[in-house]
């Protein structure tokens, strides 16, 4: 996938990894922690995982180290997906691939289906077209009895929530250099339907960029089962 192929959201996540590299440092997402605290139970080899948005990869090196399993990140970004294949290790079994979630699953067999998925910081980024279609398509790549865990900002969140253009005809979603919406715990059960809801936690953390700045955010932490 060409830059020049790609959407206008997508076009600005690869200005900013084409020009600043590494935006969250190298170190694993909330997200991250917690699914690795979540699966080490079931990892093995065979444990297969799909990081969707998995930018300069490094959830997705970070799940393959510490579950020793084979990990696919997917990003729409081609500077981020490259990014990532630079920093590949020949000790962990980490893929990375250039194309959005939906494109992915329909080129996939049923058999090709993933133990886990893995989605962090993605979904408040998509309008409502693309948040029914992404949901679809993550219980597409998830096998069944297979595991989602997602994170996505809350209407809680102090440093997002209310800044910027608001949208009109939506409620809690605002326009500040990108797209942003603030699901509610109703909306995530009712839009991810086709995953049985295990755990639905909402979490106050800081995370830091790559010049050490804290980032304050409150998330909800999502882990379902595919039905």
């Amino acid at each position: 996938m060409s830059a020049a192929g790609l959407p206008q959201a997508a076009l600005y996540w690869e200005a900013r990894y084409a020009a600043e590299g590494r935006l969250w440092g190298d170190g694993p997402s909330e997200l991250a922690l917690l699914a690795v605290a979540r699966l080490r139970a079931f990892a093995t080899p065979e444990l297969s995982i799909l990081d969707v948005g998995c930018g300069y990869g490094r959830d997705t090196r970070y799940l393959a180290a510490e579950l020793g399993c084979h990990v696919l990140g997917l990003d729409p970004s081609p500077a981020a997906v490259a990014a990532a294949r630079r920093q590949r290790s020949a000790s962990l079994q980490d893929d990375y691939e250039a194309g959005d979630l939906a494109g992915f699953v329909a080129g996939q067999p049923d058999e090709a289906r993933f133990d886990a998925v893995f989605a962090a910081n993605v979904y408040h980024l998509l309008q409502p077209g693309g948040r029914r279609e992404f949901a679809a398509a993550l219980g597409a790549a998830a096998r069944p009895g297979g595991l989602l865990l997602l994170s996505t900002l809350s209407p809680r969140d102090a440093r997002h929530y209310g800044v910027g253009e608001p949208v009109r005809g939506e409620e809690r979603s605002w326009v500040d250099k990108v797209y942003l919406h603030f699901c509610t715990a109703e909306e995530l059960a009712a839009e991810l339907r086709d995953f049985e809801i295990l755990d639905l936690d909402e979490r106050r953390y800081e995370e830091h960029n790559l010049n050490g700045a804290p980032h304050h955010h409150t998330s909800w932490f999502l882990e379902g089962r595919r039905r």
